[in-house]
């Protein structure tokens, strides 16, 4: 219980020496266009709207998504799977593992996407002669129209999506993204940890009320 107490004084000091680095907006005031994302104080204004814009731009993207795939009588993870073997085929041939790590979801997943694609007639599955574990996907007739006309409405799409955007600003923005997904299960086993904290503090606090 001392030990807790000694720790809990420490980080309220530590706040307390953080709150006088802030100005009277809420800004960093030690703020460097050097300084690493990771080192800048959570309270930061320009990082919380940073991050309510970022949580923003997914949700338009995931609502654009349902848009362009309810156009082509598609879910949305039906027309993901979809692009993706559109894309994947330019590079190799198409196993269902490859979809998998294209989309950065897992395999089984894909599986059962790959069969709703296979039952409307837009993908095939062909078996490996040497492993019939082994299956390739491919786009149909039916797939390579329906892409087609895809082309043309992500066309009128993208225009004013990406309007004021260069290719390098893509191209940072694709960094960003890359790393964010690189480091995102380092930072969910980070919350995960301190929400099981939290259950044994609750926990360490029940039990002690119970014995006052």
């Amino acid at each position: 219980m001392r030990e807790r107490k000694r720790r809990a004084r420490a980080q309220f000091k530590l706040l307390g020496a953080s709150r006088r680095r802030f100005d009277a907006e809420g800004a960093y005031r030690d703020f460097d266009t050097n300084l690493r994302a990771s080192e800048i104080p959570p309270g930061d204004t320009r990082l919380r709207e940073f991050v309510a814009d970022f949580y923003a731009a997914i949700s338009m993207m995931r609502i654009l998504r349902q848009e362009i795939a309810s156009t082509l009588s598609l879910t949305s993870a039906e027309y993901s799977v979809l692009l993706a073997v559109w894309y994947l085929e330019r590079k190799k041939e198409i196993t269902v593992r490859a979809i998998a790590d294209h989309l950065h979801v897992a395999a089984a997943y894909v599986t059962s996407e790959v069969s709703r694609l296979v039952a409307k007639g837009l993908l095939t599955k062909t078996r490996d002669k040497l492993d019939r574990r082994a299956v390739s996907v491919g786009l149909t007739k039916r797939a390579r129209d329906l892409l087609t006309r895809l082309e043309r409405i992500l066309g009128d799409v993208n225009r004013p999506l990406f309007s004021g955007l260069s290719f390098r600003d893509l191209t940072s923005v694709h960094r960003f993204l890359r790393a964010i997904i690189e480091n995102g299960s380092d930072a969910i086993r980070a919350a995960q940890r301190f929400e099981s904290g939290l259950r044994r503090r609750r926990t360490d606090d029940s039990l002690g009320r119970s014995w006052s």
